[in-house]
């Protein structure tokens, strides 16, 4: 794809992203895609839908943990996106008819960032990477199918529309952190009161703080890095689940807490 072509897709997609319009085009729009013109094609959505500085990147997100996630996307691994201001919404918050065109959830953990990860170190790990968090929280992620049929979707055209993401829900924030047990902690979502999904922390690259650092490494392989102040949503537990119907849906995390969300 040239430089023309992610263009045009970058504007279309933001147009429909900005009218919160149903994108039934962009499967078969991004058929073709490879994974590194898809990230092209989300770097120039980014900075369409931020244009005005109204509505600046405050953060990431990891997608695609495992390989049972990314492999049948035809992807070479996890993936990431970016989460904006206007998505960062604390627990208990409600939304309203319209938006997201169809909501679904899943149980992350969400990291604050203390301060900038520097480009220069790179290669970090999950002990190299903890200096740099201020806060973690029981979190979740409000994802969107904006696509209508989101199955013909394939892996570079989610990565190329920021893989759904609509909204990261702050919940409880997680006392001594530093101490957890992040592969074994156990996370699930509910919906009115019923189960969704459920899963152990280790499936999240076998861990929240790995996720994190897998996150900063490929951000500095694309010319970024994580900054100060940045929320990140660290993957998923369970695979995202969307909503039958309007309800209270809810994410925890045993012994930990949660967050929770109402959608009218």
């Amino acid at each position: 794809m040239n430089a023309q072509d992610i263009a045009a897709l970058a504007d279309r997609i933001a147009e429909y992203r900005r009218a919160r319009k149903v994108m039934d085009f962009l499967a078969d729009a991004t058929a073709t895609l490879s994974e590194e013109d898809a990230y092209k094609v989300q770097f120039a959505v980014h900075d369409r839908l931020t244009v005005d500085g109204k509505n600046p990147l405050a953060g990431w997100k990891v997608a695609f943990s495992v390989p049972a996630q990314y492999e049948p996307l035809k992807l070479s691994g996890p993936a990431f996106a970016g989460l904006y201001k206007d998505g960062i919404r604390p627990s208990g918050v409600v939304f309203e008819k319209g938006w997201p065109l169809k909501a679904g959830v899943e149980c992350e953990m969400v990291a604050r960032l203390a301060r900038d990860v520097p480009k220069a170190a790179g290669d970090y790990t999950a002990e190299t990477i903890v200096p740099f968090v201020s806060n973690l929280y029981c979190g979740m992620e409000v994802v969107e199918n904006r696509y209508g049929d989101v199955s013909k979707l394939g892996g570079p055209g989610r990565i190329a529309d920021d893989v759904l993401q609509a909204a990261c829900i702050v919940g409880t924030e997680i006392k001594d952190w530093q101490k957890l047990d992040f592969a074994n902690v156990q996370g699930h979502s509910e919906h009115e009161g019923k189960e969704l999904a459920k899963g152990p922390g280790s499936m999240v690259m076998g861990g929240a703080m790995i996720a994190l650092a897998w996150l900063a490494n490929r951000l500095i392989a694309h010319g970024k890095h994580l900054k100060a102040g940045d929320m990140v949503l660290t993957g998923s537990v369970h695979p995202p689940q969307f909503l039958p119907g309007p309800g209270k849906a809810k994410s925890e995390f045993a012994g930990l807490g949660g967050a929770e969300i109402t959608v009218r």
